[in-house]
């Protein structure tokens, strides 16, 4: 379920950093989380033109990255995903910390289905996978 939009200058990254990114963001999210299956981990790129973005009224060339993700982590969980997140962003791409915007919005377990199941709750994954038998499908819980 967490589905990591990312928006970025066109041109910016290349496929292979884009890659490099999702596996990141991937290996970061199921790190500090607990058991959220590998193939729910979402990333997508839009690219957008020179002259779309503003901040402050001004053109910007900053990348954003807006997560949405389960309710039921911790604050500390929060805040060390969007820490890591900002850094392997920097490590990658190239930009300036001061250039990259990270943020998380939460959604209620229950408000959201995926592999036509609505989602445990936070800690509940593995009991949840092998309940609906997603096993059989390559998913499973990474705790």
């Amino acid at each position: 379920m967490p589905v990591y939009r990312c928006s970025i200058p066109q041109g910016l990254l290349s496929d292979e950093q884009k890659q490099q990114i999702a596996l990141e963001i991937t290996d970061i999210h199921c790190a500090l989380t607990n058991g959220t299956p590998r193939k729910f981990v979402h990333v997508t790129y839009e690219e957008v033109a020179p002259g779309s973005v503003y901040a402050g009224g001004e053109r910007s060339t900053a990348s954003k990255t807006l997560g949405l993700i389960r309710t039921g982590r911790s604050q500390e969980v929060r805040s060390e995903l969007v820490r890591r997140l900002t850094d392997m962003w920097a490590r990658i791409s190239g930009q300036d910390k001061a250039d990259i915007l990270v943020a998380l919005h939460e959604v209620r377990p229950r408000d959201v289905m995926e592999w036509g199941e609505l989602l445990p709750e936070d800690g509940q994954e593995a009991a949840w996978v092998a309940e609906h038998d997603l096993a059989g499908i390559g998913v499973s819980a990474t705790k």
